[in-house]
């Protein structure tokens, strides 16, 4: 699967290269080259996911790197990409075997064009409430109505059209979806600028226009259920994450003669950590559509998350140049003011994001727990000590061979318990205590110390750790290094972190300790990371579901809180988040230094907007011991701190994958261990 995925992006790699295009901004709205889009038909790059007999067999993977790749290049792929990326699926799932045959070599030859009729001037975000009417008329339909915002309709041989065709109390009943030639009598197409005078938008009439009766797609009346299912696949893409990418990239590429702000490091290294994650999140998206699936609710959170990343790779460009957008300009300056001017959009087609968050709020993607977590769920709910229960149970000694004395399992599998613990707000040392157990087969908790020497049999390191009393010695670890000091030997100030859990800054001057082998290739300093990562995880999921059930049964006005829009949205925000840190805590499980940094550093963010919008929607409750939500929000506080501040965290991440544009590309290409 990795041969021929990597086979299609050097294809890809080869036309634009050829090509020769000026690279743009938001290409897939604004960029459009027939010829170009032909060369991509001649190639089997359009209709990838359709039926082998429709030249195409291949995966939504397969297309995802197809247009990421387009996307990298803002190559001109106005002409096809609509009717690529939803129309043709729409056919391919609904349309009668005329209409496919009539429709869909027509978009895989690149000969097709289609815009979307779906917003109306009173139909907007609340899309079932459409007013363009299809009357039978013989063996067709007579479409009245108008449709506004219509990308590309001056282009377009075909329209898509959602249309009512029925009458029912029920605005999502009686609508039908149509294919409808634009060249027909009775289409009216006026022009719209943009905010930079550009012409990509439009009003398009319909005054009793006829449309043949094999040009429904689906059955009749069914076309609500048909257009939600669409959704996903219009949300679900890249081109919500990517739209500005080549101003990302002409960050990244700096003649040396124009250097960057001296603030660049950690602003770009936070833009990488949040891309390397969505890219993730929307190869999920596209596993879940090759398994059959429509996965709305985490279509929804990509667009969500992803406009939010593309509109803010603006804001930094700003930040961290000196360079002022020239409109129609050439190069960076070009570049920044396509962005820029394209911005405001992101937020609003294809969804706004507060339908976005409505979507989520309904549909938001449960945890990905697997069987392990479950069996310590289980095990957790009725733990008194939670320590002692998984010394007893071994789970400290997850992750260490049983012919070494451990439990066997996988890093994966001690995640997931760690994860567990903190779902259920126990503020315990299970991962310092298996992470030293890892290395030396003994009780002690183990430390991340960045400045730790050993010289002699002594070790030079100012640590803070958790629970250091608990074995009476700490494994201090580096990255290639570590060391067990007792604290007997040390100067040692005690205190407690915000979940109230002991804690001590330990003051190595000098003093010994027994050096411990790290086997080659081992991070210790990562594993720990990873595993806290994982425990700001499972009290996000906490958090998650103790806010969702308050609001769900905290009546005020007369209604449940989650009924108001606001709170069902704030809701829907922190479970957003909750998805994003899921996906990075599960990439950094394989403990490549590019995930490990990224999950540490998106922490900080989810850490913080999840307590404070759990908080604010739990009220004056919320902020005294009598709600449990403290028990997740001091621990989400107290493992941030313990991770460490993103700005460090981005500033790595920015010297693994910010070199160059090449760079980063590959590192955000490049999936998981075990993905």
């Amino acid at each position: 699967m990795v041969d021929e995925l990597d086979e299609l992006r050097g294809t890809v790699r080869d036309l634009v290269d050829s090509w020769g295009h000026v690279p743009t901004c938001d290409a897939w709205m604004r960029g459009l080259d027939r010829e170009f889009t032909r060369e991509l038909a001649r190639r089997g790059l359009i209709g990838l996911t359709w039926p082998v007999p429709l030249g195409g067999g291949r995966s939504n993977l397969a297309r995802l790197v197809v247009t990421e790749e387009l996307l990298r290049a803002g190559a001109p792929v106005g002409a096809h990409w609509i009717a690529d990326r939803q129309i043709g699926p729409a056919i391919v799932r609904n349309g009668s075997p005329e209409l496919r045959a009539a429709i869909l070599p027509g978009i895989a030859a690149g000969e097709l064009t289609f815009c979307l009729g779906m917003s109306e001037t009173e139909a907007g975000s609340d899309l079932a409430s459409v007013r363009t009417r299809a009357v039978r008329d013989g063996d067709g339909w007579r479409v009245t109505g108008s449709k506004i915002w219509t990308t590309g309709a001056h282009h377009a041989t075909h329209a898509y059209v959602l249309a009512r065709t029925g009458d029912t109390d029920d605005k999502h009943a009686g609508l039908t979806e149509f294919v409808l030639d634009m060249a027909a009598p009775g289409v009216t197409v006026r022009p719209i600028e943009d905010l930079g005078g550009e012409h990509h938008f439009n009003e398009v009439l319909f005054d009793q226009v006829f449309v043949p009766g094999d040009r429904v797609i689906g059955a009749e009346g069914d076309g609500w259920r048909q257009v939600t299912e669409q959704l996903s696949f219009e949300r679900g893409g890249m081109e919500r994450v990517l739209s500005t990418y080549p101003l990302l990239a002409g960050l990244l590429d700096r003649p040396l003669d124009r250097p960057l702000d001296s603030t660049a490091a950690p602003a770009l290294g936070a833009l990488a950590a949040r891309l390397l994650t969505l890219r993730e999140l929307a190869c999920r998206v596209a596993e879940a559509m090759d398994a059959g699936r429509a996965p709305a609710g985490e279509a929804a959170v990509l667009k969500y998350l992803g406009t939010t990343f593309e509109r803010d790779v603006v804001d930094v460009a700003r930040t961290v140049t000196e360079e002022v957008a020239a409109l129609r300009g050439d190069g960076f300056a070009g570049l920044l003011a396509q962005a820029q001017l394209a911005a405001p959009g992101f937020t609003i087609r294809g969804g706004t994001d507060e339908m976005l968050l409505t979507v989520v709020s309904r549909q938001a993607p449960p945890p990905e727990i697997g069987e392990i977590g479950r069996m310590a769920d289980d095990v957790l709910a009725s733990a008194t000590d939670t320590l002692a229960t998984a010394e007893d149970l071994g789970w400290t000694a997850v992750g260490v061979p049983e012919s070494a004395g451990g439990s066997g399992g996988g890093f994966a599998d001690l995640a997931e318990l760690v994860r567990a613990a903190a779902r259920h707000a126990h503020a315990v040392p299970l991962a310092e205590i298996a992470v030293a157990r890892s290395l030396t087969g003994t009780p002690s908790v183990a430390a991340v110390a960045e400045d730790l020497t050993v010289t002699g049999g002594r070790v030079r390191a100012v640590a803070d750790v958790g629970w250091p009393d608990h074995h009476g010695s700490v494994l201090l670890v580096g990255r290639d290094v570590a060391a067990r000091v007792d604290l007997s030997e040390v100067t040692v100030r005690r205190w407690r972190g915000l979940a109230g859990q002991p804690r001590a800054t330990l003051d190595c001057a000098g003093a010994p300790a027994q050096v411990v082998a790290v086997p080659a290739g081992d991070d210790p300093a990562a594993r720990l990371t990873v595993l806290r990562a994982h425990t700001a995880l499972g009290a996000v999921e906490g958090a998650c579901r103790l806010t969702r059930e308050h609001v769900t049964s905290r009546r005020q006005f007369g209604r449940p809180l989650n009924r108001l829009q606001a709170v069902a949205h704030r809701l829907a925000e922190m479970e957003c988040l909750r998805v994003l840190l899921e996906v990075a805590a599960s990439a950094a499980v394989g403990l490549e230094p590019a995930r490990v940094a990224a999950a540490a550093a998106l922490v900080d963010q989810v850490a913080g907007t999840v307590a404070r919008l759990a908080h604010q929607l739990h009220g004056a409750m919320g902020i005294t011991r009598e709600s449990a939500l403290h028990r997740y929000t001091t621990l989400l506080w107290s493992t941030r701190d313990e991770i460490g501040p993103a700005r460090r965290w981005a500033t790595r991440l920015h010297g693994i994958t910010c070199a160059g544009e090449d760079t980063l590309w590959r590192a955000v290409t490049t999936r998981p261990e075990g993905r």
